[in-house]
């Protein structure tokens, strides 16, 4: 199993086995003040699962790393299950869509910060992201 799409978005959702991002593929985030609570973000994700790893259950890990490695907000556990859909030609992959939504993410200091996925404890994507306190801001 691999990711093959990971990003950061104002909004997304999955709705039909599609994936829907609304504002996507950012990497910072402006403030006028440290510490800042983030009042929505979401994490889009699509999944390419082999034919030969469907049926089975992938246990997979999403935690928030600072830019030193150590966890600091939300970990998400789950489980992705894919089946094979009728008629499906064997040796195809299937993709599946995820979007994770984070509200009033507090982020105690600017830097560097991360979300790791990890499927069965390996680590398949990181998306990698800044907090910054607006220069602007700062001379005021």
């Amino acid at each position: 199993m691999e990711v093959t799409t990971a990003m950061l978005a104002d909004a997304a959702s999955v709705e039909n086995g599609k994936l829907y991002v609304h504002g996507g593929a950012w990497s910072v985030i402006n403030t006028r003040e440290i510490p800042v609570t983030h009042p929505s973000m979401a994490l889009a994700l699509v999944f390419r699962v082999e034919y030969t790893e469907a049926l089975e259950d992938h246990p997979i890990a999403i935690e928030l790393l600072d830019e030193d490695d150590h966890p600091i907000g939300p970990r998400i556990d789950g489980i992705i299950h894919v089946g094979h859909p009728p008629r499906m030609v064997p040796g195809t992959p299937s993709f599946v869509p995820q979007a994770i939504r984070f509200n009033m993410i507090r982020f105690e200091r600017e830097g560097g910060y991360r979300f790791r996925v990890a499927v069965r404890e390996e680590e398949v994507a990181s998306v990698q992201f800044r907090v910054l306190r607006s220069p602007q801001q700062q001379a005021q």
